[in-house]
C-alpha cells in the first residue's frame, strides 16, 4: 500500500512540475512576443483587454482617422462618458466588423461608433505588420477566430494566432523603447503634438454620390445588422482629411472618396442610423489649417479636442 502511495505521489509531483514548467514557458513566450512587437502603431487591443468599466457607454472602431479625431479621456473628464478607442492603424471595414463583434462579446457597450473613411478602400486587409496591430493584442475570443478564418488563407492564419515568427529577427535591434508600454492611455486615447500647415479641403457637393466598393458595402451592412440584432446602437461619422498631394489626380481621388462617403451616409440614413459627415461641418468645427493638423490626413491634439467637444456638444453621442 505504501509503495502504491509513493508511486502515486511521484506521478502527481511529475505532473505538477510538467504543468508548472509549461506555464512558465508559456508566460516567457508571451513576454518575449510582447517585447518584440513593434509598439509604434499598436496597443489598442492590449488596452481593451485591460479596460473594465462599470458600464461601457461607447466603443470606437475604425482606422487612424478615428483615433486621431476622438479623445475618449476628454469625453470622460468633461462629459462623464465612459468610452474606449478600439481603432487601429489601417483597420479595414471587414476588420471593424469583427472589432464590433469583439466589443459586444467582451464588453457589450451601449453604443458602437464607426468612422467611415475606409469604405472607399477596396481591400479586406492591408497585410502583415499593419494587420498585426489589430490582432496581436486581441484577447482570445470567438470574434478573433472568426476574423482570422474569414480574412486569411489557411497557410497565413498562423501569423495572426501566433505572430512570434514575424518578430524573432528583431531581438538583434531591440532598444529601451521595446521594453516600455504602449503610448496609449487606459481608454486607448492617442495623442499627437505635431503641427502641420494644411491646405483647404476641396469639397464636392453633398448630393454627389458614387457607389462604395461592393465588399465594403457588404461588411458595412453586416455591421449594421449585427448591432441591430444585439440591441447595440450604432453611430457612423466621417472624419475630414485632405489629399496627400496637391495634384490633379490626388484631388480627384479625394473627391471620389467623398462621393463614396456620401453614398455610405445615405445608406445609413435610409436605415435610420445616426450619421455625421464632418467634411461638411468644417466651419462649425472651427478647424484652423495652421494649428489643428499633424499631417494632411490626421488631426493633432488641438483638432482632436475640437472635434470631440463639437460632437459631444451637438448631441451626437447622446
Amino acid at each position: 500500500m505504501d509503495r502504491q502511495k509513493n508511486t502515486t505521489a511521484k506521478i502527481l509531483r511529475v505532473a505538477l512540475l510538467f504543468v508548472l514548467f509549461n506555464a512558465a514557458l508559456f508566460a516567457l513566450l508571451c513576454r518575449a512576443q510582447w517585447v518584440l512587437r513593434d509598439k509604434s502603431y499598436s496597443g489598442a487591443q492590449d488596452r481593451f483587454r485591460q479596460w473594465k468599466p462599470a458600464s461601457a457607454d461607447l466603443v470606437f472602431i475604425g482606422n487612424s482617422h478615428n483615433f486621431c479625431t476622438i479623445d475618449p479621456d476628454l469625453l470622460y473628464e468633461e462629459y462623464g462618458i465612459e468610452s474606449f478607442m478600439l481603432s487601429t492603424s489601417a483597420q479595414t471595414i471587414p476588420m471593424s466588423y469583427y472589432a464590433a463583434m469583439e466589443a459586444i462579446e467582451l464588453r457589450r457597450p451601449k453604443t458602437i461608433v464607426l468612422e467611415l473613411s475606409y469604405v472607399a478602400n477596396d481591400f479586406m486587409t492591408v497585410g502583415q505588420g499593419m494587420d498585426n496591430s489589430f490582432f496581436d493584442g486581441m484577447p482570445l475570443c470567438s470574434a478573433k477566430k472568426a476574423a482570422i478564418e474569414d480574412l486569411y488563407e489557411k497557410e497565413d492564419r498562423i501569423w495572426y494566432y501566433l505572430p512570434m515568427g514575424l518578430y524573432h529577427g528583431r531581438w538583434k535591434n531591440l532598444t529601451e523603447a521595446d521594453y516600455r508600454d504602449f503610448q496609449l492611455t487606459k481608454r486607448g486615447t492617442f495623442h499627437a503634438g505635431e503641427v502641420y500647415q494644411n491646405r483647404p479641403i476641396p469639397l464636392v457637393d453633398e448630393g454627389e454620390r458614387m457607389p462604395m466598393p461592393e465588399r465594403m458595402e457588404e461588411y458595412l451592412i453586416r455591421l449594421m445588422d449585427l448591432c441591430e440584432e444585439e440591441g447595440v446602437r450604432l453611430l457612423l461619422y466621417v472624419a475630414p482629411f485632405n489629399s496627400l498631394y496637391d495634384s490633379e489626380d490626388a484631388v480627384a481621388d479625394l473627391q471620389n472618396r467623398q462621393r463614396m462617403f456620401n453614398d455610405a451616409c445615405a445608406l445609413a440614413s435610409e436605415r435610420g442610423i445616426r450619421v455625421r459627415n464632418l467634411f461638411y461641418e468644417l466651419e462649425d468645427l472651427g478647424i484652423d489649417d495652421s494649428t489643428d493638423w499633424r499631417d494632411e490626413a490626421h488631426f493633432n491634439d488641438n483638432g482632436q479636442a475640437k472635434v470631440t467637444r463639437y460632437l459631444a456638444d451637438t448631441g451626437f453621442f447622446s
